[in-house]
């Protein structure tokens, strides 16, 4: 990792040396950053100049991150946080900010997987699934997003979906519910902001070899009082293993933020099942035979309007 001292992205001109490019400077607050892709974005904050808040409910092993990342010349803290506890990300936030100064950068990532076929999926593991990959990102934003709105800097704002977002999985029911979710929010708030200088991403990854299996198995277990399917988690992170690099997500991440890209991508292979998808919608609207009349409310949002009173 380069020491965040001596910035690559700086430039000089003559004897003068350029701004350094954003994010350099800020201070980020980034969940689920013990490991996996929460961790790979981390490190690339710090790599860029960022100051960051490394959120996770694993505090032996968030503590080990932090050690890693400010041995490396990075500037960061660690916050053990239950995302889905809204008085938790209160203090989190503070004590963020009394630390690594007014936090600009909210990297929502934690999330869980976890649920089976519908008839197979129990209503508290249902909850939990939604409770921490949909609540845990509408409590971060509502934590941030005034804070966001009040220093009225360039700030941003990633969420962390899947491509389960895009494409419904059989047997991953209340992930891919939980996804979909995810996405829809990040839709809505991109336009809630807009016009504003603060941006939104939200990235829908493929397989990345990460600990998601392992740590969703033994969740899972321990919320339904069971013992963990070894066999599962196994197989599972088998098959992550061979998935993208979470430090390179991290960089693209990183990337995206830095061009105000929404939609992150890490694999072109998932195209044809989202095409697949997005033709039978089309085909549909084409298919139809408009026996309703006219509806006026596209015409008010095609127009920038809003039909909605509130």
């Amino acid at each position: 990792m380069a020491n965040v001292f001596s910035h690559p992205h700086s430039e000089t001109v003559g004897s003068v040396e350029s701004r350094p490019e954003w994010p350099y400077g800020e201070a980020a607050f980034v969940t689920g950053a013990a490991s996996g892709i929460g961790l790979g974005i981390a490190r690339a904050l710090v790599s860029a100049g960022a100051k960051v808040a490394l959120a996770d409910i694993d505090g032996a092993r968030l503590a080990a991150v932090v050690e890693e990342l400010n041995n490396a010349g990075g500037q960061t803290i660690g916050v053990e946080l239950d995302i889905s506890d809204p008085d938790a990300w209160t203090v989190a936030a503070d004590r963020a900010e009394d630390a690594l100064g007014p936090i600009s950068i909210l990297c929502n990532n934690a999330g869980v997987h976890g649920g089976s076929a519908v008839d197979q999926t129990p209503l508290e593991v249902w909850r939990w699934v939604n409770r921490i990959n949909v609540e845990g990102q509408f409590i971060g934003v509502s934590t941030f997003l005034a804070r966001f709105k009040q220093r009225g800097k360039r700030a941003h704002i990633m969420n962390t979906a899947s491509m389960s977002a895009l494409v419904p999985m059989v047997d991953n029911s209340a992930y891919t519910a939980s996804k979909f979710a995810s996405l829809g929010f990040s839709l809505v708030l991109r336009d809630e902001v807009r016009g504003s200088d603060i941006g939104v991403s939200v990235l829908c990854p493929g397989s990345a070899a990460t600990r998601l299996s392992e740590t969703a198995e033994l969740e899972q277990a321990k919320l339904l009082g069971r013992d963990p399917n070894l066999d599962a988690i196994a197989r599972n992170s088998a098959s992550l293993a061979l998935g993208a690099d979470p430090d390179l997500v991290g960089i693209q991440v990183l990337e995206a933020m830095q061009d105000r890209q929404f939609l992150i991508i890490t694999h072109r292979e998932w195209e044809p099942l989202v095409l697949r998808v997005q033709d039978e919608i089309r085909g549909a609207f084409t298919e139809f035979d408009s026996r309703h009349g006219v509806d006026p409310v596209p015409g008010i949002l095609l127009g920038g309007g809003n039909p909605i009173t509130s």
